[in-house]
């Protein structure tokens, strides 16, 4: 009898680390969605990073966001009132992505950006349910407009949204 309980109770912990361990070395796809507001001057020509990461667990971290683009050859990203997407792998994250860091590194001819809003998605793979989450970002990234900023950190742990 008492060893039926030590197992009843060590098997399911047991099955959690097991769980965390493969999640924390399992790759998924990430989708991202940039929205550049459509107020004059609001592109950019700038390299444009992201990080994202989950309450814990590994950080998604790409140094150059449009080396992800999934538009059409030829696409200018991060231009005025442009919804750009973005695809590609990394670490799973245990739990939803709730905490974005966007930074842009002000070259280009035009390095002002006004960025309305991130949405990030890991899709779904084996016992991991596909997670999003969204980021009101509403703010210059520019050293000549306030805030004076070239990054927008955004946490939102336990604060999922609704794509629009």
């Amino acid at each position: 009898m008492k060893l039926t309980m030590k197992l009843s109770i060590a098997l399911p912990c047991f099955l959690f680390f097991l769980a965390a361990a493969t999640t924390a070395s399992a790759q998924c796809t990430f989708e991202i969605l940039v929205k550049t507001d459509g107020r004059r001057n609001a592109g950019t020509d700038a390299r444009v990073s992201l990080q994202v990461r989950a309450a814990s667990g590994p950080t998604l971290t790409i140094t150059n966001l449009e080396s992800w683009g999934q538009m059409a050859a030829g696409h200018d990203y991060f231009e005025k009132g442009n919804l750009d997407r973005f695809r590609g792998t990394g670490a799973c994250m245990p739990s939803e992505p709730c905490n974005m860091v966007l930074t842009s590194d002000g070259s280009g001819n035009k390095p002002g950006w006004y960025v309305s809003y991130v949405m990030v998605t890991q899709l779904g793979q084996g016992s991991l349910l596909s997670m999003t989450h969204r980021w009101a970002v509403d703010q210059w990234l520019a050293i000549d407009e306030a805030p004076h900023m070239l990054t927008a950190e955004r946490r939102g742990c336990g604060i999922g949204a609704a794509a629009p």
